[in-house]
């Protein structure tokens, strides 16, 4: 795995633009400090989340609480955790350490590390298990016309 830069990230977010599916579905399984892992299920639709499943219960869309790991869910989490390498490092140990590593084609995540100073215990580990392009309706209706 990579650094998290700001450079790193654009990148990837240039490539899905360029390259990703506005329709997918996608599983993730989240391991948070000090917490239960988690997996999700998400289904996106026109760039848009339409589903989103926890250890196999709907979330509602509404929910407040709920995550976001649809693929621009996660840029904006690493977009968010960036923040964390202004801090300043103590001694020689960094305060945080931010990994990851993106699809070369599409850009879209695969896995990320964030490990806050050097306590294991302080590590969220993002990583997605699959990702299915489902076929676009409205493009497939119009190349059938």
């Amino acid at each position: 795995m990579e650094p998290l830069t700001a450079a790193t990230l654009a990148a990837a977010r240039e490539r899905w633009a360029a390259h990703g599916a506005k329709d997918y579905r996608v599983v993730v399984q989240v391991r948070p400090p000090r917490a239960p892992v988690e997996l999700w299920e998400v289904e996106v639709a026109g760039g848009a989340v339409t589903k989103l499943v926890r250890d196999g219960h709907e979330v509602g869309l509404d929910d407040p609480e709920r995550g976001d790991y649809s693929v621009a869910g996660i840029f904006d989490l690493l977009q968010t955790d960036l923040r964390w390498t202004t801090v300043k490092a103590v001694g020689d140990t960094p305060a945080i350490d931010l990994r990851v590593e993106f699809d070369k084609e599409t850009g879209r995540l695969i896995r990320y590390r964030r490990t806050i100073g050097t306590n294991k215990r302080r590590v969220l580990l993002v990583e997605v298990l699959s990702y299915t392009p489902e076929p676009n309706e409205h493009a497939s209706a119009a190349v059938r016309q």
